[in-house]
């Protein structure tokens, strides 16, 4: 009896790890196919890339070049005012990306297309993660969109591979918090009205209540609690450290803040994708 044992107890474990395996065969090839779909519609739609491109490019286009002459930016610490403001017009496009993310699953959603997704043979976690991988490559790329635009303009860049590499985290972590956020508000919006009218009552308190056109040290002190409030605040800061060496902010708590955050609204979003799950 111990014999047979010993002898098929093997074969449970390989059984074992064969099911987690294709568990986890079964949820990337899902969130690959709808993740591809999600990126071939972004790639055939002009409309979605002009319009989240059109009001960061007003702003470095028009406002930071307009300010140039008016803001002495040797108080800054940066080169220029445009390469001050980059940082947080960087942040505006991820902000706006992050929200065109989740209105892509409010369409699905509203749509029906999330009940073919449902009844597909993958695991529903694919959809999320499909979700959070295509939103977060959009913004990546119109992203470094707006700083090569930036360049083109006269922001010089003073940092080196390990400073863009270490912006790219910043940058990463906050599209992270954000799309899980708006995922989380999609989940839960019950149309394209209520979901913009929320995010637009944000967007601007998370520009104008942060570091992203001024210093915190110029701000008055209720501003300026509210800034450190943001997490905006230290996204931009990091990337004005890393890109152009004008950070005031210590790098651990920029990471801390953003880190936090982003465990924050990712619960937020798989806490409300579940909800869609349970029975109405």
């Amino acid at each position: 009896m111990q014999s047979q044992i010993e002898s098929t107890a093997p074969v449970f474990v390989d059984s074992a790890r064969a099911g987690v395996g294709a568990d986890w065969q079964a949820l990337w090839r899902g969130a690959w196919v709808i993740f591809r779909k999600h990126l071939y519609k972004f790639r055939t739609d002009s409309m979605e890339i002009g319009g989240t491109l059109g009001w960061p490019l007003l702003w470095v286009g028009t406002f930071g070049l307009g300010m140039e002459r008016v803001v002495d930016s040797s108080t800054l610490g940066a080169g220029s005012y445009l390469a001050y403001i980059t940082p947080g017009i960087i942040a505006l496009t991820a902000l706006s990306g992050a929200v065109n993310s989740g209105m892509t699953l409010l369409e699905e959603k509203i749509k029906g297309i999330l009940k073919e997704y449902f009844v597909a043979p993958i695991p529903r976690m694919s959809i999320i993660l499909a979700s959070t991988g295509s939103g977060m490559v959009k913004t990546l790329i119109q992203s470094t969109m707006i700083l090569v635009i930036a360049l083109l303009f006269g922001a010089r860049l003073t940092g080196g591979p390990l400073q863009i590499l270490e912006a790219l985290v910043y940058l990463f972590l906050y599209v992270m918090a954000f799309v899980g956020f708006s995922h989380g508000i999609a989940a839960r919006a019950k149309s394209t009205g209520s979901y913009h009218m929320l995010l637009f009552v944000l967007n601007l308190p998370l520009l104008f209540l942060s570091n992203a056109l001024y210093p915190l040290a110029s701000m008055p002190g209720w501003m300026r609690v509210l800034a450190y409030l943001n997490p905006t605040t230290y996204a931009v800061d990091g990337l004005r450290g890393a890109l152009f060496s004008a950070g005031t902010l210590p790098l651990w708590l920029n990471l801390g803040v953003l880190a936090a955050f982003v465990v924050l609204c990712s619960w937020f979003g798989l806490r409300s994708f579940r909800h869609i799950l349970e029975p109405q």
